[in-house]
C-alpha cells in the first residue's frame, strides 16, 4: 500500500498551472517538523503535494502560505536533469484527501499574533526578535 499521510503548514503561496489539455493542477509545499532531528540536520522537511480535479479547485480557493493542514495521498518519486546536467530525484504526494488543522477563527488568531509581532507599534519597548523564531501554536 503507497499512503502518506502528514500535517504542517504550507510553506509558500501555492501555485496554480495547466496542463495540455487545459486542466489546471494546484501544487503546495507542506513543512513538517521531524520527530527525531539528525546531528546538524533541519528539523523539518518540505513536502511537495499535487492536487488534481476537485481537489485542485478547492486548494486554489482555500489554501494560503502558512495555513495548517492534514494531506493524504499517493508517494511518487521521479527524476530529471538539471541545467548542471545533474541528475534530481524528486517525491510528491498526489493529494487524494486534504483537512484543515485549525478552525477558521484559530486562524485569525495566528494571524493576527503573527501581525502585531512582525508590526510592532511605535513607542513601546521594542526587542530583536532573532531572524529564526517561529510561532508554533498548540
Amino acid at each position: 500500500m503507497n499512503r502518506w499521510i502528514g500535517s504542517g503548514k504550507i510553506s509558500e503561496e501555492p501555485v496554480i498551472k495547466y496542463s495540455n489539455n487545459k486542466a489546471y493542477f494546484v501544487l503546495f509545499t507542506v513543512m513538517t517538523r521531524r520527530r527525531i532531528v539528525p546531528d546538524g540536520g533541519q528539523p523539518v522537511d518540505f513536502i511537495e503535494c499535487k492536487c488534481t480535479g476537485r481537489l485542485a479547485s478547492f486548494a486554489a480557493d482555500n489554501l494560503r502560505k502558512g495555513k495548517k493542514v492534514e494531506v493524504v495521498g499517493e508517494l511518487q518519486s521521479g527524476s530529471y536533469i538539471n541545467k548542471a546536467g545533474e541528475k534530481v530525484y524528486t517525491k510528491t504526494v498526489f493529494v487524494e484527501e486534504l483537512n484543515f488543522m485549525e478552525t477558521k477563527a484559530e486562524e485569525e488568531a495566528r494571524l493576527e499574533a503573527e501581525r502585531r509581532i512582525a508590526k510592532p507599534r511605535p513607542g513601546r519597548f521594542q526587542k530583536t526578535i532573532p531572524a529564526d523564531f517561529q510561532i508554533y501554536q498548540i
